[in-house]
């Protein structure tokens, strides 16, 4: 676990709390020299970055890139901020904190992120809609009608559940690398660029009658 603040105040009380539910040695950061040093003394697997810090959006982006495992949690976003959330969406965060939500709600979501699931509340996913709709309006009418196959399907309906490539691959018996293609021929298919993005399509593109995908309690 890494904490990545610029209030010192804030980021000292989080490492207090995470540690007292069992996070070892969560490491700290305040800036981007920190941040890269915090994470090859520690290498987490959840980063938790306030969008409220300076440089937010730089410090965003360096995490997402240290690693194709890492998660990263935004927290201090305000639910009527829709132009940071959708930007969040794009970098590829995999859940989302909003102010309104309580300590315990940020618990649970680190827990749910750590296991591999991406996260956002109904009033995100709302927002993460809307923006799609609006692209999609934006768009050319596509010449034929979108075409998707089996596999295809029950990999989308994967993401939608927040399931990793390797997790995927695990649960398919199929290679990395050809869970990999799937999913790049998915968001091009659905002319989305992030998996977050293509599991708010999921939302409302697959119907119960579609061919089985990934069953719950699997």
């Amino acid at each position: 676990m890494l904490i990545v603040d610029d209030c010192t105040l804030y980021r000292d009380y989080l490492y207090g709390v995470l540690a007292a539910h069992g996070a070892v040695a969560p490491g700290v950061a305040w800036d981007l020299p920190s941040l890269v040093a915090a994470f090859d003394s520690t290498l987490p697997r959840v980063i938790l970055l306030n969008m409220a810090s300076r440089d937010s959006a730089t410090l965003l982006r360096h995490a997402l890139a240290l690693g194709p495992h890492l998660r990263v949690v935004v927290l201090g976003v305000s639910e009527d901020d829709e132009s940071e959330i959708v930007a969040c969406a794009e970098a590829g965060v995999a859940g989302y904190h909003l102010r309104t939500e309580s300590l315990d709600d940020l618990i649970d979501l680190i827990r749910k992120v750590a296991a591999g699931e991406s996260l956002c509340s109904p009033r995100v996913s709302a927002i993460l809609l809307r923006r799609l709709s609006a692209l999609a309006s934006q768009r050319p009418p596509a010449s034929k009608e979108l075409v998707l196959t089996a596999r295809e399907i029950q990999i989308l309906r994967m993401l939608e559940l927040g399931l990793a490539n390797r997790q995927i691959a695990e649960e398919l018996c199929i290679a990395i690398h050809t869970v990999k293609n799937h999913v790049h021929s998915l968001l091009t298919k659905l002319g989305v660029s992030t998996r977050a993005q293509a599991a708010v399509v999921a939302r409302t593109l697959l119907q119960p009658e579609d061919p089985p995908g990934y069953q719950s309690g699997i």
